[in-house]
């Protein structure tokens, strides 16, 4: 079987591309302009065509050109468009942020210039409700958004991918029920440009694991045998060590006497919701959190289950399923950017095989 041809875009550390290269797809082709997305994908991929100019810049003719393929080889255009603007952790601008929220719809011309047979687009749980234009969030006494613009993006995005004629569905995973050890939720949009109905993979794995379903890989899966790990480790204050040094192994600051919680987490102790990461010590016994670019920081806590620092790049890199040969370049923030930015490669390969299927399945798409 001859292996469908992708072009990546928005690529960061990779983790997409390389979950697809591990379902059998050939990627021809990446773009991210993040200088260490740039020289991470030039040190592991250096036959590889990348651009790293502005998106906005990149053309049909130009990726042809770069890849000598004809417009009707291309079989899959996946990308996962910068996500802080539809964060549920950040601001929330959506389209009003101009340097990241428009770029989602940079993707969405480039499906139209480039007519790809499929293409699959990753972004964070926060596009399910994230807005076309910000707004100060009202709620009703449930909690619940009221107003008409939650949802709106992704009401528009499907809108304009649909009328460039493709079928499309989107879809919430959880990376750990397909063998990521890692509790992190990701959507994804998936379409075929010649109708064929969308349908997504079935989970592998479970927290509480049946008949046909493995349990959640853990921490302790992910760090087995990692040794002489050199890569690059931040470093909590003294200020965070003399807490967390207070924290067992799987706890956080509700494992703190109640007067040291005043203490450390001033007036984050009388919020609501939305803290069980503070001063969280992880464990070998479950899988991650989601991770994150900044594992230092005292309210989304990384550190180690039994030492007192955070977990390193290489870590967080096997908690993201990464392969150990794979470097990561730049300075150490922005290989932890890449790294928390990635999609995990395992959820990326059972996403890419259950494409790959659907593809052959249709006649004359990818030839045996």
């Amino acid at each position: 079987m001859i292996a469908p041809n992708c072009v990546s875009v928005f690529s960061g550390g990779m983790g997409l591309d390389l979950g697809l290269e591990q379902a059998g797809f050939s990627v021809r082709f990446a773009a991210d302009n993040m200088p260490a997305a740039v020289a991470t994908a030039r040190a592991n991929r250096p036959k590889l065509p990348y651009y790293d100019g502005d998106i906005r810049a990149l053309t049909a003719d130009h990726i042809w050109q770069e890849t000598g393929l004809a417009p009707d080889e291309l079989h899959l255009l996946a990308g996962g468009p910068p996500c802080q603007s539809f964060s549920t952790a950040g601001k929330r601008l959506g389209l009003d942020d101009e340097d990241k929220g428009p770029l989602v719809f940079e993707f969405v011309r480039l499906v139209k210039e480039l007519q790809p047979k499929a293409f699959l687009m990753e972004n964070v749980k926060g596009l399910l409700s994230a807005s076309v234009q910000w707004r100060q969030l009202p709620y009703n006494n449930n909690g619940k958004v009221i107003d008409d613009l939650h949802g709106s993006l992704l009401r528009e995005l499907c809108s304009q991918l649909e009328g460039l004629g493709y079928s499309l569905k989107y879809q919430e995973f959880n990376a750990a029920d397909f063998g990521v050890p890692q509790t992190r939720q990701r959507v994804f949009l998936l379409g075929y440009r010649d109708g064929t109905p969308v349908t997504f993979p079935e989970p592998t794995h479970a927290k509480d694991p049946g008949l046909f379903l493995e349990p959640w890989r853990t921490i302790g899966d992910a760090l087995a045998g990692l040794e002489h790990d050199d890569s690059h480790c931040a470093k909590f204050s003294e200020r965070k060590l003399k807490y967390l040094r207070m924290v067992p192994e799987g706890g956080n600051w509700r494992s703190l006497p109640e007067e040291i919680q005043k203490e450390s987490m001033g007036r984050a102790f009388y919020a609501k919701g939305g803290r069980s990461g503070y001063w969280r010590r992880l464990t070998f016994k479950s899988p991650s959190p989601t991770i994150l670019t900044e594992p230092q920081n005292a309210s989304t806590a990384l550190c180690h289950p039994v030492e007192d620092r955070p977990l390193t790049v290489r870590e967080c890199a096997r908690i993201q399923t990464f392969p150990d040969e794979w470097k990561f370049h730049g300075i150490g923030r922005d290989q932890y950017k890449l790294v928390g930015n990635a999609v995990p490669v395992h959820l990326a390969r059972a996403i890419g095989e259950h494409l790959r299927a659907t593809l052959n399945s249709c006649a004359s798409v990818v030839p045996a």
